[in-house]
């Protein structure tokens, strides 16, 4: 197994962006799992407090993280155009350095934690073509319903929110709006598959079972799973390896499709 740890120079952003990868021992056209961290954390988040990099070996799977702060990989009201690096630039940058990981749909995945959750699944959303699934980690996916409550004083939070999206209206009926997305893409066919997993005792537990029966109601397939936890990598850690089995099968069941 390599390890990789660097900065590539975003045009986008205008700033060196860091970038941690794990590939596997030997090969090409490595499938490929995508990672996104949670607020306050940067691309290490998921190499250093989680045990995908094994779980992600015995699978055959390249890990390949980055750091986008607090910015929800959205265009900042406040800040950087998160989005337009992602959605752009992120991937094909890594793959003009890594060539052995595979570009196709049907071996790429994408993953987050809490904010990252959000932050994958709206990426997923917005470059179906790049994704045949996205997995989120009790995910701050129902954003919608945080910036509404955190703006009427119900919900926890901080300015982070305002930060990067500025009001409610950001949020809703449009390419942030993860629901809205969700609908868009089953209705043209291309909607990749979900995997949702949150703690029964995470703060977000509720927020998440309303995000999770929205995403139905658009016609998405989400897998959910849960279990006793709270919002630490404490509980997703026991979720990983399920987690790339489901990865595993949705590659699979991809291939086929691309095959017919």
């Amino acid at each position: 197994m390599a390890l990789l740890h660097f900065s590539i120079p975003s045009r986008v952003l205008k700033v060196p962006v860091e970038i941690r990868v794990s590939l596997p021992d030997s090969g090409s056209g490595f499938k490929t799992l995508w990672l996104l961290h949670g607020a306050n954390c940067d691309c290490n988040e998921w190499f250093d407090e989680s045990n995908i990099v094994q779980v992600a070996r015995d699978h055959g799977f390249a890990l390949v993280s980055v750091s986008i702060f607090n910015g929800f990989g959205v265009n900042m009201r406040y800040g950087l155009p998160y989005a337009d690096f992602l959605e752009n630039e992120w991937l094909p940058a890594v793959r003009s350095l890594l060539p052995c990981l595979s570009q196709r749909r049907e071996d790429n995945l994408i993953a987050g934690a809490s904010m990252g959750g959000f932050a994958a699944f709206r990426l997923a959303m917005n470059r179906p073509e790049w994704f045949c699934g996205a997995g989120a980690f009790a995910g701050a996916v129902a954003l919608p319903t945080i910036i509404e409550r955190y703006q009427r004083g119900v919900q926890v939070g901080g300015p982070d929110l305002m930060y990067a999206f500025g009001s409610y209206e950001n949020l809703v009926n449009n390419s942030n709006d993860v629901v809205w997305m969700a609908r868009r893409r089953v209705s043209e066919g291309v909607c990749p598959s979900l995997y949702m997993v949150c703690g029964t005792e995470d703060f977000g537990y509720a927020l998440n079972t309303i995000a999770r029966d929205d995403l139905r109601q658009a016609g998405a397939q989400v897998a959910w799973r849960q279990g006793a936890g709270i919002h630490s990598f404490t509980c997703w850690n026991l979720w990983t390896e399920d987690f790339m089995q489901w990865a595993e099968q949705v590659c699979l069941d991809a291939r086929k499709e691309e095959a017919v």
